[in-house]
């Protein structure tokens, strides 16, 4: 489990807030999705759980653990069971395939043999087939194959936590869907707390809980499933702006008939 208390943070002390007071309990062995509307802090709220921003105030506590409280050396500890998804995959370019999945396996020192075997089954757990990808560059993968490797890339040291930032950025509607499904099954599959940031309505019917980042504070957390039933004004006034657009009929459509 991940417990937020009152996180806050501010770059500077004349600048805004950007997290002020968050709290929040995400479930252990979940998938979680956290929405809101662009500019309001997702994606900084994701990057102090996973420690990469420190939070100015506040407290996180990630399997028991107050993560904020920790010295550097401990940190390691608790995050080597984090993984984290970048928004665009963060490939390095100048690598393949193997060397960029491979990568975190490598700086642990394991042989070659050892990196191949691991990479081949993440590969393929990702759907994409090893012999066909292994040694390609990035420059040669579609933007849903680069999403699957970044993904495989975070799969290679076992984590029991994901963490996915904006993970369907950039994508078409099939694509997204298809990344949707996959990101949907390696939680079931593997058992993972999931947490994605994402302000694509579609996360509804793969996600067991929503929370709404509203005006720096979380305003609604609760069923996935009945997030379009919600009296909470805050969750009626996003789903409406999300609806608006004809892009929108089908999921109010598959919404209607469930």
């Amino acid at each position: 489990m991940i417990i937020l208390k009152d996180l806050k943070k501010q770059f500077s002390p004349d600048s805004p807030w950007i997290t002020n007071g968050v709290n929040l309990e995400i479930p252990e062995g979940k998938f979680t999705c956290i929405i809101g509307r662009s500019g309001e802090g997702k994606s900084v709220l994701l990057k102090q759980i996973i420690g990469l921003i420190p939070p100015t105030s506040g407290s996180i506590v990630i399997d028991g653990i107050e993560v904020t409280t920790l010295k550097e050396h401990e940190l390691s500890k608790v995050f080597s069971k984090v993984g984290y998804v970048f928004q665009f995959a963060a490939l390095l370019d100048s690598l393949n395939v193997f060397e960029n999945v491979g990568l975190p396996l490598l700086e642990q020192g394991k042989s070659h043999a050892e990196i191949e075997s691991v990479v081949r089954e993440k590969l393929a757990l990702v759907d994409l087939p090893p012999d066909a990808t292994m040694y390609k560059y990035p420059s040669e993968l579609s933007g849903g194959m680069k999403k699957r490797v970044g993904l495989a890339r975070t799969l290679v040291t076992n984590p029991s936590i994901i963490l996915y930032d904006e993970p369907t950025t950039g994508l078409d509607p099939i694509t997204t869907r298809i990344i949707h499904e996959l990101m949907s099954s390696m939680q079931k599959k593997l058992n993972l707390t999931t947490v994605v940031i994402s302000h694509d309505p579609e996360i509804f019917k793969f996600a067991d809980h929503v929370a709404l980042l509203d005006e720096r504070k979380i305003k609604y957390f609760g069923d996935a499933k009945t997030i379009w039933e919600s009296k909470n004004p805050y969750v009626y006034q996003f789903i409406r702006g999300l609806t608006e657009g004809p892009i929108q009929t089908e999921l109010v459509h598959d919404k209607n008939k469930a």
